[in-house]
């Protein structure tokens, strides 16, 4: 099942309409870029000469829409005039081009059409929802791991430290899958009962130590991983489609 997004989904477009920019814009008044930092949306549409047809089959319209970009006041506006569709054609092209100037395309990802039934009972939405109900995860665990230091641990092991202790961590993980997916094999006695849960383990302490160190550093991780991602997003929105070593 492919990915489901809000705004295909509740508003019914059909997949047909999600591949191009300029009839997505005409079905639902917005565009959004891939890394999700720039939103385009129609802001007004006026017909210019009213009660009267501009051609015996069209009428004339001026139609203005904003762009906005995520976390700055940097705001656009672009204006077409002529047919509806003409004006769908022209505004999504200022904001493709707009988005090519900064690394960044337009979100066009087709989704199948779906029931309700099919909507409520997938995986996708099931996961929407932690994401919406759960935005400050990562927050939420620096937050237990520093009570725990606090209560249990006493205080915190200084920087050089943890980062020994990291080192080590990702040590016991390359441990593990080097004996488990390389050439080594596991001393008489050594190999753990599940090794996925025992690689789960390891990977679980790797985890904590970055935690602590994020907190000694007073780093948020939850703002890092969004920023990281969205780098990681405008970087490489074509690099790997296009790597011939992974198709």
């Amino acid at each position: 099942m492919n990915k489901l997004s809000e705004d295909y989904f509740s508003h019914r477009i059909k997949p047909e309409y999600q591949t191009e920019a300029n009839i997505l814009l005409a079905t639902t008044g917005v565009l959004n870029s891939i890394s999700g930092n720039y939103k385009l949306f129609i802001s007004s549409t006026s017909v210019q000469h009213e009660d009267e047809l501009f051609f015996d089959n069209i009428q004339r319209f001026n139609m203005t829409a904003i762009v906005i970009e995520n976390g700055t006041n940097n705001i656009l506006k672009f204006e077409g005039l002529g047919s509806p569709n003409q004006c769908y054609e022209y505004i999504a092209k200022k904001f493709e081009l707009l988005l090519e100037e900064n690394e960044d395309s337009i979100y066009l990802i087709q989704h199948d059409e779906l029931t309700m039934e099919d909507f409520i009972s997938s995986e996708s939405c099931k996961l929407s929802q932690v994401v919406i109900d759960k935005q400050s995860s990562i927050s939420g665990l620096q937050q237990k791991v520093d009570e725990w230091i606090n209560i249990l641990g006493v205080r915190y092991f200084s920087e050089l430290t943890n980062l020994s202790n990291l080192i080590e961590e990702v040590g016991e993980v390359a441990r593990l899958i080097g004996r488990v997916y390389g050439e080594q094999s596991f001393k008489e006695g050594e190999k753990p009962e599940c090794i996925k849960t025992a690689i789960a383990d390891e990977l679980s302490d790797v985890l904590f130590i970055v935690v602590c160190l994020a907190n000694q550093l007073d780093i948020n991780l939850d703002k890092a991983f969004v920023n990281n991602m969205n780098k990681k997003t405008k970087r490489d929105i074509t690099r790997h489609k296009n790597n011939s070593k992974l198709k």
